[in-house]
């Protein structure tokens, strides 16, 4: 994946491993989101209904959730 984006192929990057590039695009949009913040720009927040809901779920909840979602894709990935 890493040489198919060095090289500018994004199609064969998400052929190789889609939930890894959907995950550094999203890790990648938080980044430069967190930095126009702290560089003074303006703060980017989601609807206030979505941010409620977001919040009711602990973090505990959410990195069980990753976790499955990772061991779920791996076994379709190598089951396939």
């Amino acid at each position: 994946m890493g040489s198919a984006l060095l090289h500018g192929d994004v199609p064969a990057a998400f052929l190789c491993n889609p939930l890894a590039l959907v995950g550094l695009l999203v890790l990648g949009l938080l980044g430069v989101l967190w930095a126009v913040e702290a560089a003074g720009g303006p703060a980017i927040r989601p609807p206030r209904s979505l941010a409620a809901v977001l919040r009711r779920v602990r973090l505990g909840q959410w990195l069980a959730l990753g976790l499955a979602v990772a061991v779920l894709y791996t076994i379709a990935r190598n089951v396939f």
